[in-house]
Parts: structure tokens; C-alpha cells; sequence
């Protein structure tokens, strides 16, 4: 069980700095990517969405950079459900 927390936290720590760093990618500060890289499980992610995409563009007319970026975070949120799924359940 202890190695199933470890590799669990192990792959949670590396999916958020990959996700802070698409979000300085994006074009938020530092500050702002380093605080919404701290929410894990897209926490942050949905929060990102909710209140700066849909009240900055309504119609989802993004540019097509950032919403490339956006899909790699969303990609590595399910990475970090299916890590927590096969820690917790599967071991």
C-alpha cells in the first residue's frame, strides 16, 4: 500500500508541473500558474474554465494554440484519475 501512495503522489507532482507549465504556456504569470497548478485532479483546471474561458470567450472562439493546450491539460487530469484509480482499486 505504501508504494501504491508514493507512485500516486509521484505521478499527481509530475502531471501538475506539466500542467503549470502549459498554463505559463497559455500566457498566465507565474504567480497564477503556480496557484492553479496547486488544485489537483483539475480542480484548478475547472476553475480555469468556469471563470476566466467562459466569461473571456463565450462562444469558445479561443485560438487554436490554446486550445491545444488546454486538450494536453485535460488529457493529463484523466492521466491523474486513472493513476488514482489503479492505486487505490487495482493494487
Amino acid at each position: 500500500m505504501t508504494w501504491n501512495i508514493l507512485v500516486l503522489i509521484i505521478v499527481l507532482i509530475l502531471c501538475q508541473l506539466i500542467i503549470g507549465h502549459l498554463l505559463h504556456d497559455v500566457g498566465f504569470s507565474y504567480l497564477h500558474s503556480i496557484i492553479l497548478m496547486l488544485f489537483p485532479l483539475g480542480i484548478g483546471l475547472f476553475y480555469l474554465q468556469l471563470f476566466y474561458y467562459e466569461r473571456r470567450f463565450p462562444n469558445w472562439n479561443v485560438p487554436i494554440n490554446i486550445k491545444l493546450r488546454l486538450k494536453y491539460m485535460y488529457i493529463l487530469t484523466f492521466f491523474e484519475y486513472v493513476t488514482l484509480y489503479i492505486c487505490v482499486f487495482r493494487f
